[in-house]
């Protein structure tokens, strides 16, 4: 029956015409393992091909929705392992391609007749190269177009066409839309014609020069038909290889780094295999970096197309020697320079930081479209939107010349210059306290370096506590506890039933007469000092930071602290919009986007 399914096929497609030239192969002096190289590249080839087909179905090139797409194809059935095939899978490719390249050079496989076997595949690596470069920016993160802008760069070096193609590449003078719809393009269209034409030619020569005409007669025992002798173990050296890829799909997936955003603090280096260049590059500065770029790599290609016609004009053991050294001296070279690049980014500080910036920004990215999915406006709204993320950035850029908000284990951001309160856990019980002791008070982590260290506060604490020993000075120190206890509870709104803060707010308001000085709901005025009513909410807090000479606050004793947000003096004014403010607040106070502590934000 099968038999006659396959007469009958092949009567309709000729099939067994096709198949004729792999059975009719031979391989003179028997199957080897090395042969599995070019198996293997081909085999890969098609799985990251194919994998890239299956996810052009779910994918946008847009900025506003191409790193949402990416992020709906992880969340797919099989989404995440078939994009880390095509990950991995691309990598690998270039691994196998080297591998491949230098197998062929070692033992001469460039010679007559297969001279165009080995041009066309040397002028495939560096398609594949710049095939594996456009597809890295198209889940439009943060490090696909920092390496896309470097790599520009470097292609921006060449003389005369260099800038043309950059912005060819890019699509104008800064990474954006047009680069994805540029990249696009040339990742799912242009670049797979070209290296399907050259490839077709490639094998095409293979098949007709690959291997000699000997047959198994004439006492040449050692010749075997390609299939299934060699078949056999080019299926086997793939079947590791993809299942080493496949283990990495699975186990760790690919990475999506955080949505692209120019606000956010990136670092600029290119994938691993263009490491070596980006090293090199340091060595040619200036008007010079062409040569590094350009002159170089050119001639390393030129070199490796030339090999035949240097083969034939040498003796074999010239040959032999020359490519040994072109060997070692490439290996070296890529090897020196992608470890001296390692070791020097290892070794710095600030790229390392760059680094966990960026990791916890795409950590929090993910969480944050898991949880609450992705606007319209696109990806980069979920980190704009984020206090975890925008708090630090601005309390850094804004409020960190003089605030520290460092732990007790001097974790956090550390002033330029410390001259005002440590605000981390700021309008906490334990917060409030240590500014109500007036050894603490005097501190630089309170007001120690403020024009209040010497004013009216540190003064009535010091009163307080003067000629206290013993269990009146504990006392003393229980009651201001109460008192902590009961600020903190304007903070959160929460605990006004708690007897701790009925008995703080009861010495607050009548035995510690705190209201002299400050108002807190309907007791005491406004203009002496800071209102104590929702001490520390998110209210309270942004108030304080749009306008601290507010009456509310500091209207005549303001140290410093500028209006960040509009008053009425300048209603269009402010360092801050009022969505930033509220960012910082909610980031300072330790609410989570999406958290329900929010809701006095909200109202």
């Amino acid at each position: 029956m099968f038999k006659k399914l396959r007469d009958w096929l092949d009567d309709r497609t000729s099939y067994r015409n096709l198949l004729s030239p792999l059975r009719r192969r031979l391989l003179p002096t028997g199957p080897k393992w090395g042969y599995s190289t070019a198996s293997c590249l081909l085999w890969m080839l098609l799985v990251v091909v194919g994998t890239g087909v299956l996810m052009m179905v779910s994918y946008s090139p847009s900025t506003n929705s191409a790193w949402a797409s990416v992020h709906y194809i992880e969340q797919s059935p099989a989404g995440s392992f078939i994009r880390g095939l095509h990950f991995y899978g691309s990598h690998a490719l270039l691994i196998l391609f080297a591998v491949h390249t230098v197998r062929v050079l070692a033992v001469a496989a460039f010679r007559a007749p297969h001279e165009l076997i080995w041009v066309t595949g040397l002028l495939l690596l560096p398609l594949v190269v710049i095939w594996a470069i456009t597809g890295n920016p198209l889940s439009a993160t943060q490090k696909g177009f920092s390496q896309i802008e470097v790599e520009g760069n470097i292609i921006a070096s060449t003389p005369i066409v260099g800038p043309i193609t950059q912005r060819l590449l890019i699509g104008g003078d800064e990474v954006g839309n047009l680069t994805l719809t540029h990249l696009y393009s040339l990742h799912v269209v242009i670049l797979p014609a070209l290296i399907g034409l050259l490839l077709v030619v490639h094998i095409a020569q293979v098949y007709r020069h690959g291997l000699s005409a000997a047959t198994l007669e004439g006492g040449k025992g050692t010749a075997r038909p390609y299939w299934p002798y060699q078949s056999v173990r080019n299926m086997i050296a793939f079947g590791l290889v993809f299942g080493i890829v496949a283990m990495l799909a699975w186990q760790r997936g690919a990475p999506l780094d955080a949505p692209a955003d120019p606000e956010l603090s990136h670092w600029t280096r290119p994938e691993w295999y263009f490491l070596f260049l980006f090293e090199l590059r340091s060595y040619f500065v200036g008007q010079w970096e062409f040569i590094a770029t350009v002159v170089i790599p050119l001639a390393a290609l030129l070199l490796l197309i030339g090999m035949p016609a240097l083969d034939r004009m040498s003796s074999a053991r010239v040959s032999a020697v020359l490519r040994g050294v072109i060997i070692l001296c490439g290996l070296a070279g890529f090897g020196g320079l992608t470890l001296a690049s390692v070791l020097r980014d290892a070794k710095d500080p600030d790229h390392q930081q760059l680094i966990a910036e960026s990791e916890e920004h795409a950590t929090r990215a993910r969480e944050l479209a898991d949880a609450n999915g992705i606007s319209p406006a696109g990806a980069i709204t979920l980190l704009r939107t984020d206090p975890n993320t925008q708090g630090p950035l601005l309390f850094q850029q804004h409020c960190a010349s003089c605030h520290s908000k460092v732990d007790h284990e001097g974790k956090g951001i550390v002033a330029v210059e410390a001259s005002a309160p440590n605000l981390h856990n700021f309008g906490s019980a334990e917060w409030i306290e240590g500014m109500l002791n007036p050894v603490s008070i005097a501190s630089n982590a309170y007001f120690g370096a403020t024009a209040f260290a010497d004013g009216e506060m540190a003064s009535a604490l010091n009163d307080l506590f003067d000629g206290l020993e013993g269990e009146e000075k504990a006392s003393l120190q229980n009651q201001l506890h109460d008192v902590a206890a009961a600020l903190a509870s304007e903070r959160t709104g929460e605990g006004a039933d708690d007897p701790t803060v009925v008995k703080g707010i009861n010495l607050l308001v009548d035995e510690l007469a705190c209201t002299d000085c400050h108002r807190f709901h309907d007791k005491g005025d406004l203009g002496s000092a800071p209102d104590l009513t929702g001490y520390g909410s998110s209210e309270w807090l942004s108030a304080m930071i749009s306008n601290p000479a507010h009456e509310r606050f500091y209207p005549d004793t303001n140290d410093r602290m500028p209006a960040f947000g509009a008053t009425d003096d300048d209603p269009s004014g402010g360092l801050l919009t009022q969505d930033q403010i509220d960012l910082l607040v909610r980031w300072m106070l330790g609410y989570d986007s999406g958290t329900a502590r929010e809701a006095d934000m909200n109202e």
